[in-house]
């Protein structure tokens, strides 16, 4: 699975951008005009790594904790992580009449999981104006909702956009103070925030096929994309209907049930906003929870995980090693092995940094091992869903998932080869068979 130098190069130019602009919007937090009261510096840069990875995580109260400003300055920074650092800089290059370079591009390729150069132009220019419509749509729909909620007519305005760029980026903060709890019973507000989610987690490339091309086939990104986040919003609707109805469900009558099922369904697998106690789910519901979470949403989308087409390819190669094929095909089409390559070292990855990190915030952490294992698979995925043991995290465990947010934005790529120095091998050794299994 070799890479080119300058595809290295961009991986590694990714990496530490993010990171300069998570310092950067870290600061502001600590400005006096920011916050209520003592903020100290971990937990900013916790709070400021979250929004740029839009995970929603955070060991503060940001309704109580942050003034207008902090909030303002939160809201611009998960905007900015939901459409990508390098997409924005991109766009404004554009504004100011600057031509991208072709570096420029490969970089803006890498943070958005692009292979074509030629699809890159466009994206960006697309991006801004996508985020903005849903968003606008979102606000338009929900603002008198929200409206009755406040007196001052600002704060409604205010709190109506913080959710809608939220919910569309995928987030998870919020202003309420109990997620979406409260809003259980509105079943507007939910389906409108939950198909704002679902939009989020799609992708922009998948968006823009279908805004521009509705007509023609499809590639096989989206066609991927789509079939697999229909199916696993049905199948988590369905499971969480079947195993909640008479728990954390049943005091609702069955057209709330199936709402909020719908809802935390569209949620699980990166929207980080909830209408449930999630540490009164039962153990079987947590551990459905944590498989959506970890297959995540769309590449080139605000969602995390894994991706669709990671798992998607995953589950072909299994099916080709079942059938002794040696081809991987979907959708009638065959599948490279840099591509398979790939996958499995996405998926391998990520289940060592899982355990490896549950390991570690058991040596400073006192709850049970299902909240420490939730908390850190949120972090990785950028879901943001919490058992509510966040703001009780010791500073080595807050540095931990911290490092695991950036992984699960930026991607397993742009970490390992910022980390590791990485040569295409030239030797060759003789081939041998090995029994396993």
């Amino acid at each position: 699975m070799p890479q080119s130098k300058s595809s290295i190069h961009s991986f590694r130019q990714i990496f530490f951008l993010y990171i300069g602009f998570i310092i950067v919007f870290a600061c502001l937090y600590l400005l006096p005009v920011s916050k209520t009261g003592d903020l100290s510096v971990i937990d900013s840069l916790f709070l400021s790594t979250s929004a740029l990875s839009v995970t929603g995580l955070s060991t503060i109260d940001i309704g109580a904790e942050l003034t207008r400003v902090g909030q303002s300055i939160l809201m611009v920074e998960m905007q900015l992580g939901g459409i990508g650092v390098v997409v924005l800089i991109s766009y404004l290059f554009l504004m100011m009449d600057k031509r991208i370079t072709v570096s420029s591009m490969l970089l803006l390729s890498k943070d958005q999981n692009q292979y074509k150069l030629s699809s890159i132009t466009s994206l960006a220019l697309s991006v801004l104006i996508i985020a903005s419509i849903v968003e606008t749509i979102c606000f338009i729909i929900l603002f008198g909702e929200i409206r009755p909620r406040y007196d001052n007519y600002g704060d409604a305005v205010f709190v109506t956009a913080f959710h809608s760029v939220a919910s569309f980026t995928n987030s998870g903060f919020d202003l309420f103070g109990d997620s979406l709890v409260s809003f259980k019973h509105n079943n507007l507000f939910l389906i409108t925030t939950a198909i704002t989610i679902f939009l989020g987690s799609l992708g922009y490339p998948t968006m823009m096929e279908y805004i521009l091309s509705f007509r023609k086939r499809k590639t096989l990104f989206t066609r991927i994309n789509i079939r697999m986040h229909l199916l696993l919003l049905f199948a988590g609707t369905v499971l969480y209907l079947l195993f909640e109805s008479t728990n954390v469900l049943r005091e609702l009558n069955l057209w709330d049930k199936l709402t909020n099922a719908f809802f935390f369904s569209a949620t699980s697998r990166n929207g980080g906003l909830t209408t449930l106690d999630v540490s009164s789910l039962s153990i079987t519901t947590v551990l459905c929870l944590m498989f959506l979470m970890f297959i995540g949403g769309a590449s080139s989308s605000t969602g995390g995980g894994i991706r669709l087409t990671t798992a998607a390819v995953l589950l072909a190669k299994i099916g080709s090693v079942a059938k002794s094929r040696k081809e991987v095909v979907i959708m009638r089409k065959t599948i490279t092995q840099d591509t398979i390559d790939k996958s499995f070292m996405i998926f391998f990855t990520f289940i060592t940094l899982f355990f490896i990190s549950t390991i570690l915030l058991t040596i400073w952490q006192p709850q049970d091992l299902e909240p420490i294992m939730f908390e850190v698979l949120s972090a990785l995925t950028n879901t943001g869903l919490s058992f509510g043991i966040t703001n009780e995290l010791a500073i080595p465990s807050k540095t931990i998932l911290i490092l695991l947010m950036i992984i699960g934005r930026i991607g397993i790529f742009s970490f390992i080869y910022t980390i590791f120095k990485v040569e295409k091998a030239k030797a060759r050794y003789l081939k041998e068979d090995l029994a396993v299994g």
